[in-house]
């Protein structure tokens, strides 16, 4: 049994170093790609693990392609290595929506496998992620206008991860709050928020529904 770790990006070292604490064996390092030997261990610097990894040799594009669409539609690239070639085999294989997402809603339910170039002859495949984003890289449409930050979209993330967020009816605890981007999407979401921090709150948020 095979599985790979993809590092969240610019996390590469860490991913590295947590998988040698977990005496995960190593067998190949594929840029921010970890391909080690066993069972999947949870891996807090992947941003996206593939399981149960297989090699296939590929004589051309058009067989890479056909290699892919055998064993299932929907396909996510990682191509660190070989662009081109990679690009080519992508086009051959279906359109796989990326849209980005209008928070609050559910993350996708379609299987979503991911493959890479090791080499212009070898894929290397996994029907079975734990991400159902491609490369674990979630896009929102963003709010421009409402958060004072951007730690907006850190809590965006997690709560569409969970498939959970807080609405009408419960009450959260924010801690370390300001200025303000996490109690926003609370209290956007008709929650009642209690912000604790030393600093203030920007005063927009301060004054939306439901925040003391």
């Amino acid at each position: 049994m095979t599985t790979a770790y993809l590092a969240a990006e610019g996390f590469a070292d860490q991913l590295q170093e947590e998988l040698r604490r977990a005496d995960a064996a190593v067998i190949r390092r594929h840029e921010r790609l970890f391909v080690c030997d066993g069972p999947a261990l949870a891996a807090a610097w992947a941003a996206n693990i593939w399981h149960d990894c297989i090699e296939l040799p590929v004589a051309s594009i058009g067989s890479a392609a056909q290699a892919l669409r055998d064993l299932q539609r929907n396909w996510a690239m990682y191509a660190p290595l070989h662009h081109r070639r990679a690009n080519l085999i992508q086009e051959r294989l279906p359109h796989v929506s990326a849209k980005p997402i209008a928070f609050p809603a559910a993350a996708p339910t379609a299987p979503l496998g991911s493959w890479t170039l090791l080499a212009p002859d070898r894929l290397l495949t996994a029907q079975r992620c734990n991400s159902p984003f491609a490369n674990g890289e979630v896009a929102f449409v963003p709010d421009k206008t409402g958060p004072p930050n951007r730690a907006y979209l850190k809590l965006w993330e997690a709560l569409v991860r969970l498939g959970r967020w807080p609405g009408p009816g419960e009450r959260c605890l924010d801690l370390g709050a300001s200025p303000g981007g996490w109690t926003y999407v609370i209290a956007k979401l008709g929650a009642q928020v209690i912000a604790v921090d030393k600093a203030p709150l920007d005063p927009k948020v301060a004054a939306m529904a439901g925040v003391e």
